[in-house]
């Protein structure tokens, strides 16, 4: 394990670090608000982590970033930062799946069954959700399907929505209620956990990555936004941004 590792979690409306030394989570620090604050919260709250354990950037034998999916500004920020401090300071770079990190919440915060199956889900707005399930083994959790942005359709079955789920799965993430809410009327006997992920709960796959020497390329790495990320349509009351004919 890792003896100390900066994590950073900035994949949604809440933005997180967290500070692990030799694999235990000694400081964390998570704000969420309606807007993102991560612009202006995330560079004090590592600040403030690192003053009250004493450590310098020069201290630390990694960073850990949210790789997506997730927000296109989040994962902006947070990328950038974790990647200014690996190049300033020379140390590698980590990137954990957001929504992996969002199933790592559970296996924190309750013990999990060996064969324990989890949705992770993440609001991407509308009825869309970003989604992966993955498979507790007793002590880590593989993926077993694919990363993706999906529509919850009401007149789809939960089979056809997510195909590799069992009967007794457990949806956490931040859209666990709309997922709740969208598939209702689907007979699915799932249970729903509403959570944020936080970068608390990238402790076991940061440590992981850090000893399998699991690294980014510093200069080159961009977190997986799954979907480009569309801005709002431009205000033309005029109608001057149409086409005239030549």
């Amino acid at each position: 394990m890792a003896d100390r590792i900066l994590a950073i979690e900035t994949s949604t409306l809440s933005c997180s670090v967290a500070l692990f030394d030799s694999g235990q989570c000694v400081h964390a620090e998570q704000r969420a608000e309606e807007k993102h604050v991560h612009a202006s919260s995330l560079l004090p709250m590592i600040d403030a982590g690192m003053s009250a354990l004493g450590w310098t950037p020069k201290s630390l034998d990694a960073v850990a970033v949210c790789a997506g999916p997730g927000s296109y500004t989040g994962l902006r920020i947070g990328t950038s930062t974790a990647k200014g401090i690996c190049h300033a300071h020379r140390i590698p770079l980590i990137a954990i799946n957001s929504l992996e990190i969002q199933a790592y919440r559970l296996a924190e915060s309750e013990a999990l069954n060996p064969g324990a199956q989890v949705i992770a889900v993440m609001d991407a707005r509308r009825d869309e959700v970003y989604t992966q399930t993955f498979q507790w083994n007793g002590t880590q959790f593989e993926a077993i399907d694919d990363t993706r942005a999906l529509v919850i359709d009401t007149a789809a079955s939960a089979e056809d929505l997510f195909p590799a789920a069992g009967a007794h799965a457990i949806v956490v993430g931040d859209a666990a209620h709309k997922t709740e809410r969208l598939t209702a009327d689907m007979g699915v006997e799932w249970r729903f956990v509403q959570a944020f992920p936080t970068a608390a709960d990238a402790r076991i796959p940061a440590g992981m990555a850090y000893a399998e020497e699991r690294f980014e390329d510093v200069a080159y790495f961009t977190p997986a936004y799954l979907k480009d990320f569309q801005a709002g349509k431009p205000k033309d009351p005029l109608g001057l941004r149409k086409s005239t004919p030549a």
